[in-house]
């Protein structure tokens, strides 16, 4: 095989496997948005941390993974008010989800970690983020967010398999370092009241391009956009809320992705989810609050699409805790049924 083909053929692939991450899907971003948004973090007035982990097309080697760490909070809030909303100031092992904090402008930070692996290729994203919350009205809230930090884009070398064995010209490739470390942003708007929340948000603005060892490409990393709600919605003399959710997906050069779907929550303890992913895959989902302070989710995609023949099987879990103050104080103001404070 010719050096100009064996480089035409590693770039065709990188260049498959940039779009393919893209336009990667998290099933349950109605659990966890500021993992899209960094806008999203701090929504509740307690210290958030979710973990994330989810396999793609089941029992085919080296198939799409993906699993990511994030975690945000407040800045400087007043031990007072943090236990005027605790999640849990009963510490009831079976827990009630802590409703969207308004009323009071708010600075919170936070950090992720991501690592999208598919085939040889890899992804790995560290960032930091900061956002401010603005009381737009008595009842809403507008949060602005931006998140930076390191990306990395590589090649796994163990996981290639060569038709030619002991290939000189692909060995000094690798040795030339084949990945690339790159300084990326993200920012975002969520407007939001205790029940609601809609957002938009841009991924990848520095538009860094691909290059791994002295290899150039045509690809790089395009601005992807999301944009995402859901509004809870009580039903009277009930413990019983229905929450519709949607996010769209957006990146030039690349199909909409549309996921529609909605919540069945019991007391804000239990949920279970249908979700709708526009010709692609019909998810099913549950989950629950318990241990004080735990959050445990999982969904199962049905593939619909072309991908149905090959493999129909999706896992996502999500695992989170909720961290509030430990120190109870008497409350001066009224709590509503949900017990949140009127403000």
């Amino acid at each position: 095989m010719s050096r100009k083909s064996i480089l035409l053929v590693i770039m065709c692939l990188i260049s498959l496997a940039v779009e393919a991450q893209q336009i990667a899907q998290f099933t349950q971003y109605y659990i966890n948005p500021y993992i899209i948004n960094p806008a999203a973090s701090g929504l509740t007035k307690t210290i958030s941390v979710d973990l994330g982990f989810r396999k793609q097309w089941m029992g085919i080697q080296d198939s799409p993974q993906t699993i990511y760490g994030t975690i945000h909070s407040q800045i400087g809030f007043d031990k007072r008010d943090k236990t005027l909303d605790d999640f849990n100031p009963n510490k009831d092992f079976i827990y009630s989800s802590p409703l969207n904090s308004v009323g009071v402008n708010k600075h919170v930070v936070g950090a992720s970690i991501y690592n999208d692996q598919i085939g040889p290729f890899r992804e790995t994203n560290v960032m930091a983020s900061y956002a401010v919350h603005i009381r737009f009205a008595l009842e809403t809230m507008l949060s602005f967010g931006v998140s930076a930090g390191y990306s990395n884009f590589g090649i796994y070398s163990s996981k290639i398999l060569l038709l030619q064995q002991d290939d000189s010209r692909y060995d000094d490739f690798l040795t030339k370092n084949a990945n690339q470390s790159l300084f990326d942003m993200n920012a975002g708007i969520v407007f939001y009241a205790k029940r609601f929340q809609l957002g938009i948000s841009s991924m990848h603005l520095v538009g860094n391009k691909i290059k791994l060892a002295d290899i150039s490409s045509l690809s790089k990393y395009g601005r992807h956009w999301f944009i995402y709600g859901m509004y809870n919605i009580p039903f009277q003399s009930s413990k019983i809320s229905l929450e519709p959710h949607f996010m769209f997906q957006l990146m030039k050069h690349a199909p909409l992705s549309m996921n529609l779907g909605a919540r069945i929550h019991i007391d804000r303890k239990y949920w279970v989810n249908l979700g709708y992913r526009l010709q692609d895959a019909i998810s099913i989902g549950a989950g629950l609050n318990f241990g004080n302070f735990v959050r445990l989710g999982y969904s199962y995609d049905i593939a619909i699409g072309k991908v149905q023949r090959v493999s129909n099987m999706v896992h996502e879990i999500t695992l989170g805790f909720t961290f509030g103050s430990k120190r109870v104080v008497q409350l001066d103001s009224p709590i509503d049924e949900n017990n949140q404070l009127d403000e």
